[in-house]
C-alpha cells in the first residue's frame, strides 16, 4: 500500500508541474480535463473492441460507470471552457468539436439496439459545440471545424435511421429464410438429394447466402398477381439472389480465386457456408420452425462435408462453426449486422475517410492559436498545441480502425465472394490479389481452449482455485467428433451414451444403472466427475508427491510417464470431465440455473468437509478420505470422515471453515462469477443442512461419486486401458447430450466471451437435425413482432 501511495503522489505531482490550476474555477485546468476525458473515451473504445464483455457482471458494471463518466466529463469540460477564460478562445472551440466527435465515434462496435437509445444526448452535445464555434474563430480553423461538426452530426442522424432499417431488414430476412426452407429441398436437382446413395455435391444445396432482401420487392409483386398465395416464394435462379449452389459452381469453373488449387480446403467458400448456416441458426434464438431438421439432406451436409476427415483431422468442423458463431455474436453484441444490413457500408466509410482528412488537417493550423489568444489565457493553457495533436492522433487512429473493421469484417468477405460470383470483371488478377489480402485473416472468436475445473482439488482447500484454460488437444477433438459421426448411423446414442460406453461390460452396466437414473443432468455430471477424479488419483503414480494447493485444476498424469495406449483415452476422459464440471459453474447445462448453483455449492461444501486437512494435504490424503466415504457409517456427532488415529473434529469448526471457503471464492456463494451470481447465501443450502438427516455426507452426491469410482476401479483394476477408453466414450457422448439438451438462450449468454466448446457442438447438432423442431403453434405471423424482440433480454 505505501508503494501505491507513492505512485499516486508522484502522478499528482507530475500533473501539477505540467498543468496549472485554473485561478477562476480553482480546479484543474481545462486542458487537463480535456486530456483525461479523451483518454477515458479511448478506454471505452478499447473495451468495446476487445469485448463483448456485457454478460460479465463486473465488466458490465465497469462499462456502465465509464459510459456515465464519459458523458458527465464531456459536458463538465465544455461547461468549464465557458467559465475559465474571459472569452471562449480557439483552443476551446477545437477541443469542444473533437471531444463531441470522439464521444460518438467510440461507439463503433456497440450494439445498435443499445446505442440507438442515446442519440439525443449526442446531438445535444453536438449543438453545444456548435454554439462554441459560432462565437468566433479564424478562417483556417472555421472550415475544418464546421466540416468535422457537420460530418459528426450527419453520422448521428444517419445511424439512428439506419438502425431502424436494420431491424426491419433483419425481421424480413428471418421470415424469408424460415419460409424458404419449407420448400428448398424441392428446388431443382436438390430435390433428389435425400437419396443416400447419391454422390454428395455442395451444388445440390440452394441455401440462401445473400440477396433475399433485394428480391423481396419482386417477390411481393409476384404474390399480388397470383391467386391468394399466402407465402412469398423465392426463385433461387434470380440473379440478385446468391446461394451455395452458385458459389460452388464458380469454384469448380473459371473462378481462379475460388478454385480447388487456389482455395485450399475451400476456406473462402466456407465463409459463405458459415454465413448461410448462421441465417438458419438464428431461428433458434427466435423460436422459429426448423423445417429441414428431419431431412437426410440436412444431415449429409454436416457428416459428408463439414465433418469430412482430412489431413488436419476435423479442422473444417470448428472452422465453420467458428465463423458462424462470430456472425451470431455480431448480431447480438455489436453493430456489424446493422452496418452491412443494406450491403457494404460505402457511405459510412466515405464519411470516416472525410473525417480523417478534415481532422488530420486540423493539426496544422492549431500552431497559430498561441499567437491569437489573450495573454491571461496563456498562463492557464501551457500545452495547448500538444494536447490538441494528441486528440487528433487518437481520432485518426480510431477512424482508421473503424475503416479496417469495415473492410476486413467477415460480413464484407461474404459480400466480396458474392460479387465475385456475379461479376466476371471481379475475376481480374489484380482484383483477386486484393481479395486474397482481405481474406488473409479468416477466423472467428474461439481460440480452441476449454476451461478445467476439478472439484476435488478446487474444494479441498480454503484457498480459491479458479478454472484454468487449456488447449483442446487434437486427441480430444478427434474423440468428440468421432463420437459425433457415430450419431449418423446411431442417432439413439445421443440419449444412450451410458450403454454405448459400457456395453462390453454387461455385469458392470447392471451395477451402475443407478448412476444414470439420477434426478437431473447436474447430479449426473457431479457423480461421474467425482468418480473420474477418484479413478485419476488411484491410477496416478505420483499421487503421494502431489500437493493439492499448487495443482490449479490440471491433469495429474503427464504424457511422458503415461503409456502411449492409455494417454489419448485418459486425456479425453479427464479433460472433458473437468470441462463438464466447469460448465456447472456457469450453469451452462440443461437444468435451471438456480438449481445448478444450489446443488453445486452443496457438493462443494461436502467435498471440502470430507477432504480438508489444512495446508499440508496431498492428493493421497484426498484419495484416502474419499475412499472411506462409501464404507463409512453415519455418525450423529460428526460431520466429517476422520483419518485413522485422529481425534474427531467438531462439526461446528468444519461448518465455519466450509463457509469461509465458499465466501472467499465469491460473496454470493457462486464459482467464478457465473450468470447466476445474483443468488444470495440465503438461497444456498447451509453446512448444517448438508451434514444431518437425508443430506448427510454418507448419503449424498459425494458419497455416490466415491461409490461409483470404487466400482469402476474394482472392475477395471487389471484393465487400465479399458477403463480410460470406456470413460472417454462416456464423456464424449455425455457432452454431446448436454449440448443438445441445453436451451439456445443459455448458449447465447456465452457468446459474449470467446465461445465455448459445448456451443460449437450445439451448432453442429442443430444443423445435423438432432435438436428437432420447435412447437408448430408459432406461425410466421409472429415474425412481424421480431423488431420488438431483444435478443439480450
Amino acid at each position: 500500500m505505501p508503494s501505491a501511495g507513492i505512485i499516486a503522489a508522484s502522478i499528482l505531482s507530475t500533473m501539477k508541474r505540467l498543468f496549472t490550476t485554473d485561478s477562476t474555477t480553482h480546479v484543474a485546468s481545462v486542458e487537463l480535463w480535456v486530456l483525461m476525458t479523451t483518454l477515458l473515451l479511448v478506454v471505452r473504445f478499447l473495451l468495446d473492441c476487445f469485448g463483448p464483455w456485457y454478460m460479465e457482471k463486473v465488466m458490465a458494471m465497469t462499462i456502465q460507470v465509464i459510459e456515465i463518466l464519459n458523458y458527465s466529463m464531456v459536458h463538465y469540460t465544455m461547461g468549464l471552457m465557458q467559465l475559465s477564460a474571459k472569452r471562449v478562445n480557439d483552443y476551446f472551440q477545437v477541443w469542444a468539436v473533437l471531444l463531441v466527435t470522439l464521444q460518438y465515434s467510440v461507439k463503433t462496435v456497440r450494439p445498435y439496439h443499445r446505442s440507438k437509445q442515446i442519440p439525443l444526448l449526442d446531438l445535444m452535445s453536438s449543438f453545444w459545440a456548435a454554439n462554441l464555434i459560432r462565437m468566433q474563430t479564424f478562417f483556417r480553423l472555421r472550415i475544418p471545424l464546421w466540416l468535422i461538426w457537420s460530418l459528426n452530426a450527419i453520422r448521428i442522424i444517419a445511424y439512428f435511421a439506419s438502425s431502424d432499417r436494420a431491424v426491419t431488414i433483419n425481421r424480413e430476412n428471418t421470415r424469408l429464410v424460415s419460409d424458404y426452407m419449407r420448400y428448398e429441398h424441392t428446388l431443382g436437382p436438390s430435390g433428389d438429394s435425400d437419396n443416400s446413395d447419391d454422390e454428395f455435391r455442395m451444388q445440390s444445396y440452394k441455401y440462401l447466402v445473400y440477396g433475399e432482401d433485394l428480391v423481396l420487392h419482386d417477390a411481393q409483386q409476384e404474390r399480388r398477381t397470383e391467386s391468394a398465395q399466402y407465402r412469398i416464394r423465392l426463385d433461387p435462379d434470380n440473379k440478385k439472389l446468391f446461394t451455395l449452389e452458385k458459389i460452388w459452381n464458380v469454384g469448380d469453373g473459371s473462378g481462379r480465386l475460388l478454385g480447388g488449387t487456389k482455395d485450399t480446403g475451400n476456406q473462402l467458400k466456407d465463409v459463405c457456408l458459415s454465413f448461410s448456416l448462421y441465417k438458419l441458426l438464428r431461428r433458434r434464438f427466435y423460436n422459429l420452425p426448423i423445417h429441414e431438421a428431419g431431412q437426410e439432406k440436412t444431415r449429409r451436409l454436416v457428416f459428408d462435408y463439414i465433418l469430412q476427415e482430412n489431413t488436419n483431422n476435423y479442422e473444417r468442423a470448428f472452422r465453420v462453426t467458428n465463423v458462424e458463431l462470430s456472425f451470431v455474436q455480431d448480431l447480438f453484441y455489436s453493430k456489424h449486422a446493422a452496418m452491412v444490413a443494406e450491403g457494404f457500408p460505402a457511405r459510412k466509410m466515405l464519411m470516416s475517410l472525410s473525417l480523417v482528412v478534415a481532422t488530420g488537417y486540423l493539426a496544422y493550423p492549431v500552431r497559430y492559436i498561441p499567437q491569437r489568444i489573450d495573454q491571461a489565457d496563456k498562463s492557464i493553457i501551457t500545452h495547448g498545441v500538444t494536447v490538441t495533436r494528441i486528440i487528433v492522433g487518437l481520432i485518426l487512429a480510431k477512424e482508421l480502425s473503424e475503416i479496417y473493421l469495415y473492410v476486413f469484417s467477415q460480413w464484407n468477405k461474404v459480400l466480396m465472394v458474392c460479387m465475385y460470383t456475379k461479376h466476371r470483371y471481379w475475376r481480374h488478377p489484380a482484383v483477386e490479389a486484393a481479395m486474397r489480402m482481405v481474406f488473409w485473416f479468416i477466423r472467428g472468436k474461439w481460440d480452441q481452449k476449454i476451461f478445467q475445473y476439478n472439484l476435488l482439488t478446487s474444494c479441498s482447500h480454503i484457498r480459491k482455485k479458479s478454472p484454468r484454460r487449456i488447449k483442446l488437444e487434437s486427441e480430444v477433438e478427434t474423440a468428440i467428433l468421432e463420437s459425433f459421426k457415430g450419431l449418423q448411423k446411431h442417432p439413439e446414442r445421443l440419449e444412450s451414451y451410458f450403454l454405448n460406453a459400457f456395453r462390453s461390460k454387461e455385469p458392470l452396466m447392471q451395477q451402475l444403472t443407478w448412476a444414470t437414473e439420477l434426478e437431473a443432468d447436474t447430479h449426473r455430471v457431479l457423480v461421474w466427475h467425482i468418480a473420474t477424479c477418484f479413478c485419476e488419483i488411484h491410477f496416478s503414480d505420483d499421487v503421494d508427491k502431489l500437493k493439492v494447493l499448487p495443482l490449479k485444476n490440471r491433469l495429474l498424469a503427464k504424457k511422458s510417464t503415461t503409456p502411449e495406449d492409455v494417454w489419448p483415452h485418459y486425456l479425453t476422459a479427464v479433460s472433458l470431465s473437468n470441462y463438464c464440471a466447469y460448465l456447472l459453474t456457469k450453469a451452462l447445462v440443461p437444468d435451471n440455473g438456480i438449481v445448478v448453483t444450489n446443488v453445486l455449492n452443496a457438493v462443494r461444501k461436502e467435498v471440502f468437509r470430507a477432504t480438508y486437512r489444512f495446508f499440508s494435504q496431498s492428493m493421497e490424503d484426498v484419495y484416502r478420505n474419499i475412499k472411506k466415504i462409501p464404507n463409512a457409517q453415519s455418525k450423529e456427532s460428526e460431520g466429517v470422515v476422520t483419518q485413522e488415529g485422529e481425534a474427531p473434529e467438531s462439526s461446528a469448526i468444519y461448518e465455519q471453515v466450509a463457509v469461509m471457503a465458499i465466501d472467499e471464492e465469491d460473496p454470493n456463494g457462486t464459482v467464478g462469477g457465473d450468470i447466476n451470481s445474483s443468488i444470495t447465501n440465503d438461497q444456498v443450502p447451509n453446512t448444517e443442512d448438508t451434514t444431518k438427516g437425508d443430506d448427510d455426507i454418507h448419503n449424498s452426491i459425494t458419497q455416490m461419486g466415491a461409490k461409483l469410482g470404487k466400482q469402476l476401479i474394482e472392475t477395471y483394476e487389471e484393465d487400465r486401458v479399458g477403463l480410460w477408453r470406456d470413460l472417454a466414450v462416456f464423456w464424449t457422448g455425455f457432452l454431446l447430450h448436454l449440448a443438445a439438451s441445453t436451451r439456445a438462450a443459455k448458449h447465447k449468454t456465452r457468446l459474449a466471451g470467446k465461445g465455448e466448446l459445448i456451443t460449437h457442438l450445439w451448432v453442429l447438432l442443430s444443423h445435423a437435425g438432432f435438436l428437432g423442431n420447435i412447437k408448430h403453434g408459432q406461425t410466421l405471423l409472429d415474425l412481424e413482432d421480431l423488431d420488438d424482440v431483444d435478443p439480450l433480454s
